[in-house]
C-alpha cells in the first residue's frame, strides 16, 4: 500500500511539473485573455459608443463649417489649423465607415479583434474632437498679390519720372525711395506700371517684388503677413509677439534681392518695427513709397522722386483717350475742350473723371455751360487739398440726380482701397430706398445701370464683373461733400473701442464702422443720435454683446448691419426700432437669441442666414411688408404653421434645404404669389405638387425646390455653364500667392482628375476657379502639400433647379415640374424607369441640365415608345449626367429598339441636338452608349466622359446595328464629325471593344484631352484630330495632352492614322 501511494505521489509530482509551467504561462498571459474577452464580449456596446462619438464628431464638423461659411468671404481664408482638422475628420469618418462594413460581416473568432480596432477607434474620434475646439479664428486675412502683374491703366506722360525711379532701382547709390505728388497726380499708377516690368525683367536681380497697399492707417499686422505670404514664409509668430514677428521678416528680408513697394503711406513709421532691415547696396534691395506727403518721406531718410502735373498736350492725350476722339469732329468744340483741359491744371484723376462725365456728349452749348460749371467750382477753394475735390465735385454734381448721387456717396461708407462686391452694393441701395419700390429683378436691373453709369464716368473702378473700386481721393471727396459730420466713416481702421461719446453727433445721418476690431461697447453708451438712418457693424468679430441702452435713442434707424459679429443675442431695445427697414444678421453664427419683431412693422429684409437660431423670432406674422426673409439656419427646428401666408409681400424666400425637421406646407407656399426667389425643402410629394403647380407661368426668377423625405441624400451644388463647359464650379483661395506657388498650385490643379479648366479670378487675383467634375478635398490635400492653402466655396445661388431624392415620381406617382424648369437633379428614386414617366417632364421645354443618380430600375432616360409627338424636353439639353443606374441599358427607347427611326412623314428629332457635355458612371448594364441613328445629333458635344461600365463594349454602335437599319432610310457615312469635342475620356471599361465600327473613324477638329484609363480590350483608336494633317505647326494647335494608363496599352494600341504616335509623342502622359 506504501508502495502504491509512494507511486501515486511520484506521478502527481510528475504532472505538477507539467501544469506548473502552465499555470505559469496563463498568469502571463491573464491581463490579455482578459481583454480578449471584454473585446469580444463588448462588440456590440462599443459599436453604439462608436455611432455616438461620430454624431459628436460631425455635429461638431457641421458647426464649424457653419462658422466657416458665414465668416468665409471676401479677403479671408481658411486657417491651416482648420484646414488640416476637417481632413483629418475626413479621414476618421472613413475609417468609422470601414467598422460598419466590417462589423456586417464579422464572425465569433474575428469578434475581440474588431472590438479592440473598435475601441482604437473610439479613442482617435475623442482625441479628433478635442482638437477640433478652436479657441482662435477659424478664418484668417487673404495674402498679397506678389508676383501677379496688374492690369494697367493708360499712362500719359511721366515717362521722366519713371526712368528716374527705374534708374534708382537699378543703381546701387539709392536703396530708399520715395514717389510723392498730390491725391490723383498718378503715384500709383507709375508705380505699377514699373512693378510689371520688374515682373519681366531682371528676376535675377529682384527675385520677389513685392506690393502692399498701407492706406491712411498702417495696420502692422497686416503689412507683416503680406510680406511673409511673398516670401513663402509658412507661419509668423502671433501679432501680440511683435518682437518675434519683425525678427523673422528681418532674417528673411535681409538675405537680399527683393523691391518691396509700399504704396499709400500717409504717416512715418519704423522698419525696424515692421522687420524690414535697410536697403542698402550690399544687400541690394530697394524700398519704394508712394505718398502725398514730401514731409513724412524726407523725415525718414528717402530719395524724393516728385510727380509733376501733366503738360497741356499730356492733359489733352489724356482726356481724349477717355472721352473718346470723336469730339475732335465737332469743330465749334475745339476751343472748348483746350478751356476745360486747362481747368484740370494737369491732375490726371481729375482729367479721367471730367472725360467720363462728358463722354458721349457732342452739343457745344452743353460742352460751353460744362466749362462755366467747371470754373465755378474751382473758385470756391483755393490752395488745398480741397481744390482737387472740387474739380472732382464737377462730375459728381452732373450726375444730376440725387438718386445717382446718393448711390456713389454711399461707396465712401465701405474701408479704403476695398473691393465692394456688386451685389451687395445694390443691396444696400435697395435697403435705403435708393432704388425705389419694385420687383427685386427689376431694382437689381436699376442698380446695375447705376453701377455702370458710375463706372462708365470713372467715378468708380471696375475690378471684374462682379466687383468695384472707389478711388481713395474719390472717396475723401465723397466724404467731403457730406462734411463729415453727418457720415462718421471709420471703417477698417483696425479699432478695438468704439468711438467716443463725443462723436456721436446729434445730427449724424451714417455711420460705418466695418472691419474693425471692436469687441465691446461702454455698458452706459446710448447715442442721441435721432435722425442716424445707417448702422453698419459688421466684420467685427470680437463683438459679443451690444448693451440694451445703446439703441434706445436711434429712434429714426432704417438699416442695422451686424453681419458676421460673434454676438450670441441681440439686445431687446431692438424690438423699439420701429423705422427699421432692414436687420441683417448674416454669418453671426453664434447667434440664438432675437427679440420680438412684433412692432417693427416696417421692416422690409430680415436677413439670418448662418445663424444658430433654432426657432423663428417672436412677432414674424406681424411683419406685413417684409420682402426679404433669409431663414438658411442649420438650427432652426419648423415654421410656425400658417406664417407664410400672413408675409404675403415677400419677393426673397430662402430656407435650409438640408434641414431634417423644418416642414414647409405647399399650400401656404403657393399663397406667396409675389415670391421671385425661393429655396425650400418640400417632404411630401402632395406639398411639392401643390406648390410647382402655382408656380406655372408665373416666371419666377431663381428658385431651388427639393422633393426629398427626412432621410434621402441628395447634393444641392449647382450645375452651371462655365464659358463653353457645363460642370461643377469650385472657387478656391490661396493662402500664398507668391510667384511660385501660384504657378505650381495651377499645374497641380489643371493635372486632377476631372479638372476641365484653372483660372485665376478675384479683385487681387486671390480665387482659382476650377471647373470640372472632381473632388474639391483632393484639390485642398493636393495644394496644401505645396503650402497652398484652400477652401471650397459654395455657389451661392441656384437659377431654376429641381431636386427629387427618395420619393415615388413614375406614372402612378405623378411629380409636377414646374415648366420653365431649367436644372433637374434625380437622386434614389427607384420606381421611375424612364424620365418618360414623369407626366409633367414633357412640358419641361427650357431644360438645360440634368442629371441622375443611384436609381435602381432606370431602363432608358427617354422612352419615345409612347409618345405622338417628336419633340422632347432634351431638344435644349446642355449637359446629362448619368450615375451609378445599375439597370439603365439605353439612351433613348422607341418600342423595342433604342433608336429613333426615321420616316418620310415624320422628321427626325434632334433629341441631344444641344448637348454640350455628356457624363456616364457606374452603369453596369450599358453595352452600347450612342446609337448610330443619334450619333449625328451630337454634333455640338464639347465634352465625353465615360468611366465605370463594366459592360461597356461599344461607344457608337457596331455595323450590326446599322445592318437592323437597312432599308429604313438611314443614313450611312464613313466618318463621324464631332466638330466641338474638345475632351474625351475613357476610364475603367474592362470590356469595351472598339469606339466605333472599324470602317469609320471620328474625326474631331478641336479635341484638347483625350484620357484612356484601364481599358485593355480597346484595340484601335479611330479618332482623327488636325494635328496628323498639319504636323509642321503643332504650335498653332489647342491640343493640350493625352493621358495613358497602363503604358503597355499604348504601345499595343493601333490609330488609324499610322504616325498617330510619334505625333502625339510631345503631350503623351503615361500613368
Amino acid at each position: 500500500m506504501l508502495v502504491v501511494n509512494a507511486i501515486i505521489l511520484q506521478e502527481i509530482y510528475s504532472i505538477m511539473e507539467l501544469v506548473g509551467p502552465i499555470i505559469d504561462v496563463l498568469k502571463c498571459l491573464g491581463d490579455p485573455t482578459c481583454r480578449y474577452i471584454d473585446h469580444h464580449r463588448k462588440l456590440e456596446k462599443r459599436m453604439k459608443e462608436l455611432g455616438e462619438r461620430e454624431d459628436d464628431l460631425n455635429t461638431l464638423r457641421r458647426d464649424i463649417e457653419l462658422k466657416i461659411k458665414a465668416e468665409l468671404r471676401w479677403g479671408k481664408i481658411l486657417s491651416g489649423e482648420v484646414e488640416k482638422w476637417l481632413l483629418e475628420v475626413q479621414e476618421v469618418n472613413k475609417k468609422i465607415q470601414a467598422m460598419y462594413q466590417r462589423a456586417q460581416n464579422v464572425s465569433c473568432f474575428s469578434r475581440a479583434c474588431l472590438g479592440k480596432r473598435v475601441a482604437e477607434i473610439i479613442e482617435l474620434v475623442q482625441k479628433t474632437i478635442e482638437r477640433g475646439k478652436f479657441t482662435g479664428a477659424l478664418v484668417i486675412d487673404n495674402p498679397s498679390t506678389a508676383g501677379v502683374a496688374f492690369q494697367l491703366e493708360h499712362l500719359e506722360g511721366e515717362n521722366s519720372v519713371k526712368e528716374q525711379i527705374w534708374n534708382y532701382l537699378m543703381g546701387d547709390e539709392i536703396g530708399m525711395i520715395a514717389v510723392c505728388g498730390m491725391g490723383g497726380i498718378g503715384k500709383t499708377t507709375v508705380m505699377k506700371h514699373i512693378y510689371n516690368q520688374l515682373l519681366k525683367k531682371n528676376k535675377d536681380r529682384f527675385p520677389n517684388v513685392i506690393w502692399v497697399t498701407v492706406s491712411k492707417e498702417l495696420d502692422t499686422t497686416k503689412v507683416q503677413q503680406v510680406i511673409a505670404n511673398a516670401l513663402n514664409i509658412a507661419s509668423l509668430p502671433e501679432p501680440e509677439q511683435e518682437r518675434e514677428r519683425a525678427a523673422v521678416l528681418m532674417e528673411e528680408l535681409g538675405k537680399g534681392g527683393y523691391v518691396l513697394i509700399l504704396d499709400d503711406v500717409w504717416k512715418k513709421f519704423s522698419l525696424l518695427e515692421l522687420g524690414i532691415p535697410q536697403p542698402t547696396s550690399t544687400n541690394g534691395s530697394k524700398l519704394v513709397l508712394t505718398s502725398r506727403s514730401i514731409d513724412v518721406c524726407t523725415s525718414m531718410g528717402y530719395k524724393i522722386v516728385k510727380v509733376q502735373p501733366l503738360s497741356n498736350e499730356e492733359s489733352m492725350n489724356l482726356f481724349l483717350e477717355h472721352v473718346g476722339r470723336g469730339v475732335l469732329e465737332v469743330p465749334s468744340l475745339k476751343e472748348i475742350l483746350g478751356h476745360i483741359v486747362q481747368e484740370c491744371d494737369g491732375l490726371p484723376l481729375a482729367i479721367v473723371v471730367l472725360a467720363g462725365s462728358m463722354k458721349g456728349i457732342d452739343d457745344d452749348r452743353e460742352w460751353r455751360h460744362a466749362l462755366t460749371e467747371l470754373r465755378q467750382h474751382k473758385r470756391t477753394v483755393k490752395g488745398t487739398e480741397e481744390e482737387i475735390y472740387k474739380r472732382l465735385k464737377f462730375s459728381y454734381d452732373r450726375l444730376g440726380n440725387s438718386q445717382i448721387q446718393n448711390c456713389f456717396l454711399y461707396c465712401s461708407l465701405y474701408p479704403e482701397d476695398f473691393v465692394i462686391s456688386r451685389a451687395e452694393l445694390i443691396e444696400y441701395w435697395i435697403d435705403d430706398g435708393f432704388l425705389g419700390i419694385g420687383s427685386r429683378q427689376d431694382l437689381y436691373d436699376g442698380g446695375h445701370v447705376i453701377l455702370n453709369m458710375l463706372e462708365n464716368k470713372c467715378l468708380l473702378e471696375k475690378v471684374d464683373d462682379g466687383n468695384v473700386k472707389m478711388h481713395d481721393v474719390l472717396r475723401d471727396m465723397a466724404l467731403y461733400i457730406k462734411d463729415r459730420s453727418r457720415f462718421m466713416v471709420k471703417a477698417g481702421l483696425g479699432l478695438r473701442e468704439l468711438p467716443s461719446k463725443q462723436e456721436w453727433a446729434a445730427d449724424l445721418e451714417k455711420v460705418s464702422l466695418m472691419r474693425n476690431d471692436i469687441s465691446e461697447f461702454p455698458p452706459d453708451l446710448s447715442p442721441n443720435c435721432k435722425i442716424l438712418s445707417t448702422l453698419l457693424l459688421r466684420e467685427n468679430k470680437n463683438l459679443q454683446r451690444i448693451p440694451e441702452v445703446f439703441f434706445q435713442h436711434m429712434h429714426g434707424l432704417c438699416i442695422l448691419d451686424l453681419s458676421y459679429t460673434n454676438i450670441e443675442q441681440l439686445p431687446d431695445s431692438v424690438s423699439n426700432l420701429e423705422k427699421l427697414n432692414a436687420l441683417v444678421l448674416f454669418g453671426c453664427y453664434k447667434l440664438r437669441y432675437v427679440p420680438s419683431l412684433e412692432k417693427l412693422k416696417a421692416l422690409r429684409k430680415l436677413d439670418l442666414c448662418y445663424t444658430a437660431i433654432e426657432k423663428v423670432p417672436d412677432g414674424l406674422e406681424m411683419l406685413v411688408n417684409l420682402t426679404y426673409l433669409n431663414l438658411y439656419a442649420e438650427c432652426l427646428k419648423e415654421l410656425p404653421i400658417a406664417i407664410l401666408p400672413k408675409l404675403s409681400c415677400l419677393q426673397y424666400l430662402v430656407l435650409y434645404v438640408e434641414s431634417s425637421t423644418l416642414k414647409i406646407n405647399g399650400s401656404e407656399a403657393a399663397r406667396l404669389t409675389k415670391l421671385e426667389m425661393f429655396e425650400g425643402r418640400f417632404n411630401e410629394l402632395m406639398d411639392f405638387n401643390r406648390y410647382s403647380k402655382s408656380i406655372q407661368g408665373q416666371r419666377r426668377t431663381s428658385y431651388l425646390l427639393v422633393m426629398a423625405p427626412f432621410k434621402a441624400k441628395f447634393d444641392a451644388t449647382t450645375l452651371e455653364v462655365e464659358r463653353s463647359s457645363l460642370t461643377y464650379v469650385f472657387r478656391l483661395v490661396f493662402s500664398h500667392v507668391c510667384r511660385v506657388c501660384r504657378s505650381k498650385a495651377l499645374k497641380i490643379v489643371a493635372t486632377i482628375r476631372g479638372t476641365e479648366s484653372v483660372a485665376l479670378e478675384g479683385a487681387d487675383k486671390e480665387l482659382i476657379r476650377v471647373v470640372g467634375v472632381l473632388d474639391p478635398i483632393e484639390i485642398v490635400k493636393k495644394l496644401a502639400k505645396i503650402g497652398v492653402k484652400a477652401v471650397h466655396l459654395q455657389l451661392p445661388y441656384h437659377q431654376k433647379d429641381v431636386i427629387l431624392s427618395g420619393c415615388p415620381i413614375g406614372r402612378e406617382d405623378s411629380v409636377v415640374l414646374p415648366s420653365d424648369l431649367r436644372c433637374l437633379r434625380i437622386f434614389e428614386c427607384h420606381n421611375v424607369r424612364s424620365l418618360s414617366d414623369i407626366s409633367f417632364f414633357q412640358q419641361t421645354n427650357e431644360l438645360r441640365f440634368c442629371s441622375i443618380h443611384d436609381c435602381r430600375r432606370i431602363e432608358s432616360v427617354l422612352d419615345l415608345s409612347s409618345s405622338p409627338s417628336p419633340c422632347t424636353p432634351f431638344q435644349n439639353l446642355e449637359l446629362l449626367w448619368l450615375e451609378n443606374l445599375d439597370n439603365l441599358h439605353m439612351l433613348v427607347k422607341v418600342g423595342e429598339a433604342c433608336v429613333v427611326p426615321i420616316s418620310s412623314s415624320l422628321p427626325r428629332p434632334g433629341i441631344f441636338s444641344h448637348l454640350k457635355s455628356f457624363q456616364i458612371e457606374g452603369c453596369s448594364n450599358m453595352k452600347q452608349l450612342f446609337p448610330f441613328e443619334l450619333v449625328h445629333d451630337l454634333q455640338n458635344m464639347e465634352k465625353l466622359v465615360i468611366g465605370n461600365c463594366r459592360q461597356m463594349e461599344e461607344i457608337i454602335a457596331s455595323e450590326e446595328e446599322e445592318e437592323n437599319h437597312k432599308g429604313k432610310g438611314t443614313y450611312s457615312a464613313t466618318t463621324f464629325t464631332f466638330p466641338k469635342l474638345r475632351k474625351f475620356k475613357l476610364k475603367k471599361l474592362p470590356k469595351l471593344k472598339s469606339i466605333c465600327s472599324s470602317n469609320r473613324k471620328m474625326t474631331c477638329d478641336s479635341l484638347q484631352v483625350i484620357k484612356v484609363w484601364k481599358c485593355p480590350n480597346l484595340k484601335k483608336m479611330p479618332l482623327y484630330l488636325p494635328l496628323f494633317q498639319d504636323t509642321d505647326q503643332q504650335s498653332s494647335h489647342p491640343f493640350k495632352r493625352i493621358r495613358i494608363y497602363p503604358k503597355e496599352w499604348w504601345k499595343s494600341v493601333e490609330w488609324d492614322y499610322p504616325s498617330a504616335k510619334n505625333v502625339l509623342q510631345p503631350w503623351l502622359v503615361l500613368g
